[in-house]
């Protein structure tokens, strides 16, 4: 389940001097204050999404929200809030967002240089996971490698879908045959996404 809203965190408050209670006409016993909102997934804060204020007097206890604040009051907390800057742990969760794709680009890119490695110097044991053209996958395992060509063998089993390959990779699924693949039509089929992975 998760668990996301918004959550309000106080910014500033100061004490009006010339602003009068509309609710007991206390003169200068306003206490005018600022909060920013931000929204939140698991209580991590993702981003601000707007201030708001209340004013409270300190005499009678009358709260009023922006909406109900007499135009010197609310011009008043306009001033405040524009002043008012709000803490940069509000962006807390957008900076994880940003550090998770940039790791998430780097180990992208750095399987694919690994996996460029493997399809140029392929080795015993090494499985390929590849598209069939009926739009399943398997998987081939290589049985040898000579100078020019990679003998495989090929996975009498297919699974619908890429993520759960894993289920069918295993020894006693290949075949007792094996065939040979040249290394250029190998490369070939990595290139053209046919070959979608490669284990070692």
């Amino acid at each position: 389940m998760i668990i996301y809203g918004g959550k309000a965190v106080h910014l500033k408050s100061v004490q009006s001097k010339t602003g009068i209670c509309p609710s007991c006409k206390t003169q200068g016993s306003l206490l005018i204050s600022v909060f920013r909102k931000h929204a939140h997934v698991f209580w991590i804060p993702l981003f601000p999404i707007g201030k708001k204020g209340i004013s409270q007097c300190q005499h009678c206890k009358n709260v009023l929200k922006t909406n109900e604040m007499p135009k010197p009051i609310k011009r008043e907390y306009d001033n405040l809030k524009n002043r008012t800057k709000g803490p940069i742990w509000q962006f807390s969760g957008l900076g994880i967002i940003v550090i998770l794709m940039a790791w998430g680009s780097y180990a992208s890119a750095a399987d694919k240089k690994q996996e460029s490695e493997y399809i140029t110097f392929p080795k015993e044991g090494d499985i390929y996971e590849y598209k069939i053209k009926t739009g399943s996958y398997s998987t081939l395992k290589v049985i040898s490698v000579s100078k020019d060509s990679v003998f495989i063998s090929p996975n009498e089993y297919e699974i619908s879908k890429i993520t759960k390959i894993h289920k069918i990779d295993k020894p006693e699924n290949y075949a007792e045959f094996s065939y040979a693949i040249s290394k250029n039509k190998l490369k070939e089929m990595y290139d053209s996404k046919e070959v979608l992975g490669i284990n070692r």
